[in-house]
């Protein structure tokens, strides 16, 4: 088994054929297991299209990703959904939750599209949200809890079916000061217990906790270091 859980090799992405957008040029980067890794660098530079091929949400025009040792850049459309099911949990800056949904339903939700995860969900959801502490607002509806509540219902989401790796889009972004720390607390408590996690943010304060940092600028890997 490799050291490293993420591996991307001049990684690609072009936009559009007559005006074409080079959203990211020759970008090769190796994340350790159990790592917690930062993205950062400006609006619009390209990092929320990294996150995206190394999810497997899109890819690439050239280049390589592997993930826990294989190299899904040519995987078929249904074996890349298999990866997101089994290796892959998203938090996005927005919660994207059900409203007709309680808190335990939408986790449970997650656990639908896994064919090893039919039994129990709702013990396994009560399970999640103790773990990002929400265990009393398991059948509240999203529009009864605050921001931070929410993106921790996000994170319970994305543990549904246990992946080694949490892919995270400025999730705290919209959220004020307290509620940042609060959800952090429960990010850095996850990452602890065993999870790979690759966190795009504008936050120097989050960057700082980060174990690696990559900086992308105008589509390129500026710089990456371990402290």
């Amino acid at each position: 088994m490799s050291d490293f859980v993420i591996e991307t090799e001049n990684l690609e992405k072009v936009y559009g054929n007559k005006e074409r957008t080079h959203a990211l040029r020759g970008i090769s980067i190796k994340v350790p297991r159990g790592s917690f890794c930062c993205i950062v660098g400006p609006s619009g530079h390209g990092k929320s299209t990294l996150l995206q091929l190394i999810g497997a949400l899109d890819k690439p025009t050239s280049g390589r990703v592997s993930i826990d040792g294989v190299d899904i850049s040519s995987l078929s459309d249904n074996k890349l959904s298999e990866v997101r099911s089994k290796k892959i949990g998203f938090v996005f800056q927005f919660f994207n939750l059900l409203e007709n949904l309680t808190v335990k339903e939408n986790i449970q939700t997650a656990m639908m599209f896994s064919k090893d995860n039919k039994k129990d969900t709702g013990k396994r959801a009560l399970g999640l949200l103790g773990v990002v502490g929400l265990s009393d607002k398991a059948n509240s509806k999203p529009s009864e809890l605050s921001g931070g509540q929410l993106q921790r219902v996000a994170i319970a989401r994305a543990l549904a079916n246990d992946p080694p790796i949490l892919l995270m889009d400025e999730p705290t972004g919209n959220l004020d000061t307290e509620s940042e720390k609060d959800v952090m607390e429960h990010i850095i408590n996850i990452h602890k217990a065993g999870k790979t996690i690759v966190f795009v943010t504008h936050s120097n304060e989050i960057a700082d906790r980060a174990e690696l940092l990559f900086e992308i600028r105008d589509g390129k890997l500026k710089a990456d270091y371990a402290e």
